[in-house]
């Protein structure tokens, strides 16, 4: 069973920050290094410091600042543990209002063998060292993990009504124009509705892999140290979840920008393609007719296609829908039949003969999420687009129970998790 508890938050002190919006960031992991200098610049408290620090030794540095922020108050710990129920409400570039539900809590560590929590994406051991001395340094939870579970949004319903008519306990409205607000709940009726809805539940982990892990690991390293209370904090991991059913969970595409590849010829790839995928032409003009047929598409074993010096983009769909069985055995049905396996494992490693990690470490494979900008990246430089539409919940949950995981730079939940909103100690 999944075991949420009541965790004590620590946060910026309100009677000093009464607007957050200066002060938090996105995830580590998609922050650059000229977006770490601007949220250095934008406050010299800003949780930057915390999670991606700059100094020479950024472990040391972040643990000296953790500890000088809790001892001067500029973070406060609240005097009774709860959870945090939240709303975030954010507009698409299409103009479209979204509002996502959640609940952050303590969640008790499980391993992935258990089947109680599970991941959908593999990590590297890169980040996870890196994760780990952090938190070694700090011990504390500086982010939440992402995760999602089943319930047909109940919960998050009785949440939403209980608490409509409380003002929140954090609100703002960050960079991009979401607006967040936090409301902490001692309720007891609520802690035990939250703790009884998720104990039959099993957690998919959405963002955060190496975080969990990173948690798992220190949690072990404890109890090899003679760490034995079963309840202590380092057996726990601040999480948020939501219900793969609530109608804010969005996932956005994940597109595929190639550059100045070597093993690339531009000219080549519609002729490539066309020996294994049908090719539907749409003008460039046009485009917006392409994603509308991505959009019908998706799942289908279909991608787009738009390429340098050509003034249209391409729908290609595969013809012969065993090929992937022939090419990639070795994966179960689950994960052979994603579209996002189909482009990453037989058109850009097979077909095209491109060592995908080696070209983005280059910086000549990156990735967007915008289908304007993956076109408009032609003018500048790229020589191949490859458009996606991203999986769908149920395909990710039929991985996930398959006890498989996605190719990387599957899925992009959106918004991301804010850092900075809220902390665990795990002393």
């Amino acid at each position: 069973m999944v075991m949420i508890r009541p965790f004590t938050p620590i946060r910026y002190n309100p009677a000093l920050f009464p607007d957050l919006a200066p002060l938090v960031a996105p995830p580590y992991d998609v922050i650059d290094a000229g977006a770490r200098d601007e949220l250095y610049e934008r406050h010299p408290y800003n949780v930057i410091r915390l999670i991606l620090n700059r100094d020479p030794d950024p472990y040391a540095s972040a643990a000296d600042t953790w500890a000088e922020w809790r001892a001067e108050r500029i973070l406060v710990e609240e005097l009774r543990p709860c959870l945090v129920f939240s709303l975030e409400r954010f507009r698409l570039r299409d103009g479209t209002e979204h509002e996502r539900a959640g609940l952050f809590g303590a969640i008790r560590l499980e391993p992935f063998a258990s089947g109680k929590i599970r991941p959908h994406e593999r990590t590297f051991s890169g980040p996870k060292e890196d994760r780990l001395q952090l938190l070694r340094a700090c011990r504390a939870n500086l982010s939440p993990v992402f995760g999602l579970y089943a319930d047909q949004e109940t919960l998050l319903a009785t949440f939403r009504s209980s608490l409509a008519q409380r003002r929140p306990d954090i609100s703002l409205v960050d960079w991009a124009g979401t607006r967040h607000r936090l409301w902490f709940v001692r309720d007891r009726r609520l802690i035990t509705l939250a703790q009884r809805s998720l104990e039959e539940e099993e957690v998919i982990i959405a963002d955060g892999h190496h975080r969990y892990e990173t948690a798992l690991a220190y949690a072990e390293e404890r109890r090899a140290a003679g760490g034995d209370a079963v309840e202590a904090p380092y057996n726990f991991v601040l999480m948020y979840l939501t219900s793969l059913a609530d109608p804010g969970l969005l996932v956005l595409p994940t597109h595929r920008v190639l550059g100045d590849v070597p093993a690339l010829r531009a000219g080549r790839v519609a002729e490539l393609l066309s020996q294994h995928f049908s090719l539907q032409r749409f003008p460039r003009e046009q485009a917006q007719a392409l994603f509308r047929a991505l959009d019908e598409s998706a799942g289908h074993h279909t991608l787009g296609v738009a390429l340098a010096g050509e003034d249209c983009v391409w729908l290609a769909r595969l013809q012969d829908p065993t090929l992937l069985e022939r090419e990639a055995p070795d994966l179960p049905p689950a994960v052979r039949d994603l579209d996002v396996t189909l482009l990453d494992r037989f058109v850009l490693r097979g077909l095209l003969g491109i060592d995908v990690d080696q070209e983005a470490r280059a910086g000549r494979l990156w990735y967007t999420h915008d289908d304007q900008e993956a076109l408009a990246a032609l003018a500048t430089g790229a020589q191949a687009v490859f458009l996606m539409r991203p999986p769908r919940l149920d395909d990710l949950l039929a991985v996930c129970r398959a006890g498989a995981v996605m190719p990387q730079k599957s899925t992009y939940f959106y918004p991301k998790l804010l850092s900075g909103l809220l902390f665990q100690s795990v002393e």
